[in-house]
């Protein structure tokens, strides 16, 4: 379970993490919250005033308040997290080897993580990372809602104990998937 913010480096680990194992002759599937989101029509999410969807309050929202940006989950957003969950434990529970790549940006999130991966063998990776590096990240990127990442950083690490940090400001992602394996 890759936990860390926006732009922090989560699907590079989890790629080099995947490559890394698979030299060692493993199988193992990535997934993260975008896989479900995405497939979302887009008329259930809002991104700030990037992008507005007719029906986004049922959704998730990205909203810009006060000048920082809040997170809202609607009914339909809190399915999609609850399938999101089941599908990472159904995956698991098949005999399926499961890299996660999250935001953790509740206490609500956490209880229903716990609940969900409940008897099985789960790692949990902090994959940090210091403001200035992922803002630069994110302006980059082009593609991500300015101040995201910075809206993150205080929630993301409040709930999970991690079993290894990597800090992706200072360690390539061989480096760091060469972490995370070594304290499996």
């Amino acid at each position: 379970m890759l936990n860390g913010t926006s732009s922090a480096g989560k699907t590079t680990l989890a790629a080099a993490l995947q490559t890394e194992l698979v030299r060692a002759g493993e199988c193992w599937i990535i997934t993260g919250l975008d896989d479900f989101f995405s497939k979302l029509p887009p008329e259930w999410i809002r991104v700030g005033e990037q992008h507005v969807g007719e029906f986004a309050d049922a959704g998730i929202a990205f909203d810009v308040v006060d000048g920082e940006i809040v997170r809202r989950v609607g009914p339909i957003g809190a399915r999609v997290l609850v399938a999101y969950r089941s599908a990472v434990g159904a995956a698991a529970r098949a005999g399926l080897d499961v890299i996660v790549d999250e935001v953790l940006l509740s206490e609500q999130d956490w209880h229903g993580w716990v609940a969900e991966l409940d008897g099985l063998d789960v790692l949990w990776v902090r994959v940090g990372i210091d403001l200035e590096t992922v803002e630069a990240r994110e302006r980059e990127r082009g593609d991500r809602l300015i101040g995201l990442a910075r809206s993150q950083l205080d929630v993301v690490h409040q709930f999970p104990r991690y079993a290894v940090e990597v800090d992706t400001a200072v360690m390539d992602a061989r480096a760091a998937a060469r972490a995370v394996l070594a304290a499996r």
